[in-house]
Order: C-alpha cells, then structure tokens, then sequence
C-alpha cells in the first residue's frame, strides 16, 4: 500500500503512545485531507471533547484505516501544524511503510443514540423467550463495538442482536458478544446496567458508516465550539 492510494477523505484513527503507568495509547478521529508526495501527507487534526487536540511538532503518531475491508497501519512524525480552508490540518512524515495487520481496537467516541437489542441463544438463533427488540440508548461507540445503557441485566458471555440508529436514513444491523459489564449501585437516570458490546457480525459497509458518524460528529462538535 502506497500513500497515493489513499483517497482524500479516508478516515483515520491516530495513535499517540502514553509513557505513563497506564500504558494505554490514545486514539483520535481525523482523515486524509491531501496527500503532498509518497511519504508526506496532510491530516485534519483530530478533536477531543470539542477541541482540536494539541498535537505538537515532532510527535510521533501510529496511523490507521481501512481500505478494501483491510486494516492498514504506518508510523508517522508530525512536521508542522496550520490552518488549510478554516481546516486545522497536521502535516505528516511517514517513518514506516504501510502494512496490512490485524484487527485491534478503535476509537471510542461518546455519544447517547438509540439502539434495539435482543438476546440471541449460544448458537447466534434468536432466543425464544427475547424475539422482541428492547429500545435503549448507548453510552459510547466505536468502529469495534458499542457500549450501551440498559434497565435489565444481560450477563457476560451473551450474544446478542442489534439495530443502531446513526440518524434518521442510516439504521446499522450487527451481532455481538458482551465483553463487559457494569452494575451501578444507585440508577442513574433509571439505566442500572452498561455492557460493553464487541462485534461479531457486521459487514465492511457498516462498519465504515459508524467510523463516518464518529468522524463527522467530531468535526460538528469543534464547528460547534
């Protein structure tokens, strides 16, 4: 993969290494606004909690995306900062080749939009005792899986089967597994439960529309201010 196949407008997810105790990278939205040559390409700065996030010069990124239902991930130096069409764009120095690798965690985006759940048997069927959808709301999404607020409790392990709601038009259909799960101790606005929802089934095409939601709610947020 080279960077002149990349097309203007891909999403990317940026990786900025911590080097504190948690050891846990931070991962931000942003996406190809041009590409300059083969090893230097322009970024919209990513955006955290409505800001654009301070990237500075000299700063090591990972990068990521996907193309043609692939993973794609490079290392990247930032070069300069500047504002391109009221833009705030990164210019960024590739320091590695662009390779296929394995599918990993994206990022995690905050955000209340309805979803429908219904619990599926061990072997992915439909559970005789849950045909009917549950409406509810998420709490934060990403383009690996869902975290979503719930008044019944649906125990670690389970499967189930989802419609997400990204807007009015774009409903996205998935299953998944629960991963995690939270019990609060006193309702908080009569959500009693959080599970974290991994993926399971979801095709390329949707997974692309959660990752543009997620992008383009970002960009709204910081024209927002």
């Amino acid at each position: 993969m080279r960077i002149d196949q990349m097309s203007v407008g891909l999403k990317l997810e940026i990786r900025i290494s911590r080097f504190d105790d948690s050891k846990k990278d931070d991962v931000y939205a942003s996406q190809l606004e041009w590409a300059e040559s083969n090893n230097v390409l322009f970024v919209a700065a990513p955006i955290y909690q409505g800001k654009v996030y301070p990237i500075s010069v000299e700063t090591q990124v990972g990068i990521c995306f996907v193309k043609d239902n692939n993973l794609y991930e490079f290392r990247g130096k930032v070069i300069d900062r500047s504002t391109k069409h009221n833009i705030s764009v990164l210019k960024i120095e590739t320091l590695s080749e662009i390779k296929k690798i394995q599918r990993r965690e994206f990022f995690r985006f905050d955000c209340t939009i309805p979803i429908n759940y219904r619990i599926l048997s061990s072997s992915g069927e439909k559970d005789q005792q849950n045909q009917s959808y549950i409406k509810t709301i998420t709490r934060d999404l990403s383009g690996g899986g869902v975290c979503i607020k719930l008044m019944e409790k649906v125990e670690y392990g389970k499967l189930i089967e989802c419609e997400l709601f990204l807007n009015d038009f774009n409903k996205v259909c998935f299953s998944g597994k629960v991963v995690r799960f939270t019990e609060y101790e006193t309702i908080k606005n009569t959500f009693k439960y959080e599970i974290g929802v991994l993926f399971e089934k979801i095709d390329e095409k949707s997974r692309e529309k959660i990752i543009s939601y997620i992008f383009m709610e970002q960009r709204r947020l910081i024209k927002k201010g």
